[in-house]
């Protein structure tokens, strides 16, 4: 038979490790949305890029490509 305060003490302990255990999933989802934004980004980084060169090119083609001054 447990105690009243063994009773207490056991359901702060099961209370925290429910706690914790949330804490640990939300961690989770939060590095699974972080390495998904960043592949985002790189991929949209590389598109910017590749859409430049193209532009560039077209423009040393035609003539019309500003020069440095």
């Amino acid at each position: 038979m447990i105690t009243l305060k063994q009773e207490r003490r056991l359901r702060k302990l099961v209370i925290r490790q429910i706690r914790l255990k949330k804490q640990d999933t939300l961690h989770h989802y939060i590095l699974k949305w972080a390495k998904i934004r960043k592949q985002k980004d790189r991929r949209r980084r590389r598109t910017m890029i590749k859409l430049w060169k193209l532009e560039r090119l077209k423009l040393m083609r035609l003539g019309r490509l500003p020069l440095a001054s």
